[in-house]
């Protein structure tokens, strides 16, 4: 068990890697102009690493907990299947919004589900690993 959660918490030291890339791509106090090359790209990582990321927890994670956790607690694997799939999902429609508009003029859309995807993510990885991974031990 130790190393699975070890693989996740890898997992997401990457996401998180990741993430914080995105938030300065779109912060308005950066200083550099918003380079959309570079948030697609960023982008496409996120959800590279989410897509293994959801096939590791779905196929591996998910069955552990439901061998460990009272059935009552059987909300929290929901919630983890419903983070995973708001975050991919997230990251998916930001992909494909910016292949539409490749040179947006503004940058409000992108900063609002930037943002959004962050504090996604930011919470998913605190849920596993503070809630759910010390309860495989």
């Amino acid at each position: 068990m130790r190393k699975l959660v070890n693989l996740l918490k890898e997992e997401h030291r990457r996401l998180l890697a990741l993430v914080d890339p995105l938030e300065a791509v779109l912060s308005p106090t950066s200083g550099h102009p918003f380079d959309p090359t570079k948030f697609r790209q960023v982008l496409e990582q996120v959800i590279e690493l989410m897509a293994t990321h959801s096939e590791t927890e779905r196929v591996k994670l998910l069955p552990a907990l439901q061998r460990c956790l009272p059935e009552v607690d059987y909300w929290q694997i929901k919630m983890l299947e419903i983070q995973d799939e708001a975050i991919y999902n997230g990251a998916l429609h930001l992909h494909e919004w910016l292949m539409e508009h490749p040179s947006p003029t503004s940058l409000g859309r992108l900063q609002k589900d930037g943002a959004r995807l962050s504090r996604w993510t930011r919470e998913h990885i605190e849920f596993e690993e503070a809630r759910l991974f010390p309860r495989l031990f």
